[in-house]
C-alpha cells in the first residue's frame, strides 16, 4: 500500500484478491498521523510470508501474517 508517510490506514476496501500469487489490490481510508493521537512504537522491519494464512468465509477473506519489528 502506497500512500503519503503521515497517513493512518482505518479501513480498507479489498478491490481485487488474488489468493494463489499473494496479491491484493486495496483503497485505504483513514486519517493524518497526529503525534498526540497515534503513539509510536517500533517499526516493522517485514512481513514473513512463510507463515501467512488466507481463510476464504462467506462473504470476506481473513488474512494472518507475523510482523518482524
Amino acid at each position: 500500500m502506497c500512500a503519503d508517510p503521515y497517513f493512518i490506514v482505518k479501513e480498507v476496501e479489498i478491490l481485487e484478491f488474488d489468493k494463489e500469487n499473494f496479491k491484493i489490490r486495496a483503497v485505504g481510508r483513514g486519517e493524518e498521523f497526529d503525534l498526540d493521537k497515534h503513539p509510536q512504537g517500533t517499526e516493522v522491519k517485514a512481513i514473513t510470508y512463510s507463515n501467512m494464512q488466507v481463510h476464504d468465509n462467506d462473504n470476506r477473506h481473513d488474512v494472518y501474517v507475523i510482523i518482524d519489528i
